[in-house]
């Protein structure tokens, strides 16, 4: 049976892109949209970066006597660069999307958690004083949870 599922999952487990938005910096979270078509990268350079799936098609014209046509060359699974969110002091540590998209939290060990918008990817709210830095952010039911380590 083991055998079985695994057979099952590597066959619809398949390599979609590699993305290197965040320069030599290593990615701690990332998080899709409730549509699948949207992710949020957090990094270690204090980023977040909001991309777009979709099919990025390589397009030619072909001059043929007096007429030109467009064809289509080859088209690739890839993602687009939507925005650049900035603000946080440290590393970005978990990202969440609101159930209806409309709003992105995220934590970091600078001991905010930043609400922005994910429609225009303005800043929302800041939510400050998480000593020992914000670990987790969780937007459910337009309420804010944090869970935070306190150092003493």
């Amino acid at each position: 049976l083991a055998q079985r599922c695994k057979r099952f999952f590597c066959h619809r487990i398949s390599h979609v892109v590699t993305i290197n938005a965040h320069l030599f910096y290593p990615v701690y979270c990332l998080r899709f949209d409730r549509t699948g078509r949207f992710f949020v990268t957090g990094s270690d350079d204090n980023v977040v970066k909001l991309f777009r799936l979709g099919t990025v098609g390589c397009e030619a014209k072909v001059r043929r006597g007096a007429s030109s046509m467009q064809e289509n060359i080859s088209e690739q699974r890839g993602a687009v660069l939507i925005c650049t969110l900035r603000g946080h002091a440290s590393v970005i540590t978990d990202i969440d999307v609101s159930s209806d998209n409309s709003l992105l939290a995220t934590a970091s060990e600078d001991g905010d958690v930043r609400i922005w918008g994910m429609t225009n990817g303005c800043p929302v709210a800041i939510l400050r004083g998480h000593e020992g830095g914000a670990n987790m952010v969780r937007l459910r039911f337009n309420n804010i949870f944090t869970k935070y380590m306190d150092v003493f």
